[in-house]
């Protein structure tokens, strides 16, 4: 009985775990990156990332009832200029330019999403997209 015990608790301790970093912590399992970016490229109205991106990470914030992805990459300003130019919310949008940072706001989000921001600095894109 005891041994029974120790088993169920320690699957349950196991389940909790699994629970709180699919749910509510920014750590993404590598099965869900594929679907973090796509996901985020739906939301923002955006293109495919160029094929050249570089140093490619994925995080997320918020809860099972609100998410934020927020997807960087490396790219040439050549690649990035074209990725701009595929992405139907970013290509007719004037950024905001602070210094040799360039903002784009996509507010409201495709597909019922919030929307968000995508930032250009020096060859690093920086998305971040939001659903509550």
């Amino acid at each position: 009985m005891r041994k029974t015990i120790k088993i169920l608790g320690s699957l349950l301790f196991l389940l909790l775990v699994f629970v709180y970093l699919n749910f509510f912590s920014s750590f993404i399992f590598p099965w869900q990156e594929k679907d973090a970016i796509q996901t985020t490229l739906n939301w923002g109205g955006l293109a495919e990332l160029p094929k050249e991106a570089e140093n490619l990470t994925v995080e997320k914030e918020g809860s099972a009832f609100t998410r934020t992805f927020i997807v960087k990459f490396n790219a040439n300003q050549k690649e990035i200029e074209n990725w701009i130019l595929n992405s139907k919310r970013l290509k007719n949008n004037k950024p905001k330019v602070s210094g040799e940072t360039k903002s784009y706001e996509v507010h409201p989000g495709e597909n019922e999403s919030f929307g968000g921001k995508v930032s250009v600095e020096k060859g690093l894109v920086t998305i971040r997209m939001s659903w509550s």
